[in-house]
């Protein structure tokens, strides 16, 4: 059986015609459950050198192009549905993952080719377009619409949040609460690893803080972080914000570097660039408290990792951040203020007893638990579909 997963991506391609993916981790092994042959369906972009992870040449990529902007719809578009319903005729399955336009335009096919398909929410349309400049909040109420009439519709929903997605996207059909984020069992060395650091922590001396996101998405918040860094020093902490993350695309955009210089606090944020996956776990243990400050997000790989290494978190109060970390880790999103005062509670809380809190919080998402949560969800959907 032969299966497309369905997503805005993007995939980036260089010369030599390799892919490469930094946000698509372990999609081939999770979908080979379903089916012999897998496809991506996704938008491709050019890039230079071999920054992110490798494809697996047994994914086969169709390139969709960019029919989301007004210069680009009138030509793409027509492009973009002769593509998409040549695949859904050629396949068997599909994956749809939500805050797509390319998944919205798969679902008239798939309907219309009569095509057994599971809706993956990942995020919000709302938060994720409001989020995003004025063309964003001119189409939020349409994405929004159009998002949760697809999920209302759809027989198999895989909601990557325990509530939050639940709520805000109902479907009356068969659905599963299981994140994306799969991480190995965390191991006891890691946190007895985490207390030793804390037992000779002084904020006084230093306080590293920092996120794991793309640089370029200004819906990850990280300007609030760079721009209560003042606050901070004032109160007497010696701040340092090491941002991990790359940039979504092949032109670069410096906007984070350009405010941390103009505030004058340049030397106190570091970029540490694209991050390996074997290097993420060093990266988190550097870092005194993890910040994601986000503006819209799905349920957070990131704050997941952090907490599997035993660190003390503090993040937004949106979407799917509330079920990972307690109400005082919380804060108001776009605003240095909140950030600053909630790096002041977590003064004055017993970080050992949250390390303990988070590294076993983050146990719920280890590999063994979820992937027998999702087999049998994708179990159902085979008795229903299977051939």
């Amino acid at each position: 059986m032969k299966l497309v997963f369905i997503h805005d991506g993007p995939l980036f391609y260089d010369k030599e015609g390799n892919y490469y993916e930094f946000a698509y981790h372990e999609l081939y092994e999770r979908y080979s459950y379903l089916a012999d042959e897998i496809t991506f369906m996704i938008r491709t972009k050019p890039v230079e050198g071999k920054t992110f992870t490798l494809v697996p040449p047994q994914i086969k990529v169709i390139s969709v192009p960019n029919f989301k902007s007004p210069k680009t719809i009138l030509v793409n578009k027509p492009k973009a549905e002769r593509i998409v319903e040549k695949c859904v005729r050629e396949n068997d399955y599909f994956v749809l993952r939500t805050q797509s336009s390319i998944a919205q335009l798969a679902v008239k096919y798939i309907r219309k080719y009569n095509k057994p398909y599971i809706v993956e929410s990942v995020g919000c349309s709302w938060d994720s377009y409001w989020n995003h400049g004025l063309l964003g909040k001119a189409v939020a109420p349409y994405m929004y619409y159009k998002t949760r009439s697809i999920i209302a519709h759809a027989e198999y929903v895989y909601y990557v949040t325990g509530k939050f997605l639940q709520k805000r996207y109902p479907t009356k059909g068969k659905t599963v609460s299981c994140s994306n984020v799969v991480i190995n069992e965390p191991q006891a060395a890691t946190l007895e690893k985490r207390l030793k650091k804390l037992d000779s922590f002084d904020a006084g001396k230093k306080l590293v803080l920092g996120t794991a996101a793309a640089l370029d998405t200004r819906y990850k918040g990280q300007e609030y972080v760079i721009k209560a860094i003042k606050q901070l020093t004032d109160m007497g902490y010696n701040v340092e914000y090491r941002m991990a993350g790359g940039f979504n695309g092949a032109k670069h955009n410096y906007y984070l570097r350009d405010m941390a210089r103009e505030l004058g606090v340049a030397d106190r944020v570091k970029f540490v660039g694209n991050l390996s996956a074997d290097k993420m776990p060093g990266y988190y243990d550097s870092l005194d408290i993890y910040v994601q400050p986000s503006k819209q997000e799905g349920l957070p790989r990131a704050v997941i990792e952090a907490m599997s290494r035993g660190c003390p978190v503090i993040g937004t109060s949106i979407a799917g951040i509330p079920e990972l970390i307690p109400k005082v880790c919380l804060f108001r999103k776009g605003s240095e203020d909140e950030v600053a005062r909630a790096v002041e509670r977590m003064m004055k809380v017993d970080l050992k007893r949250l390390a303990k809190r988070n590294f076993n919080k983050s146990k719920e998402f280890s590999r063994e638990k979820l992937i027998k949560k999702r087999e049998a969800f994708y179990d159902l959907f085979l008795a229903e579909y299977g051939k």
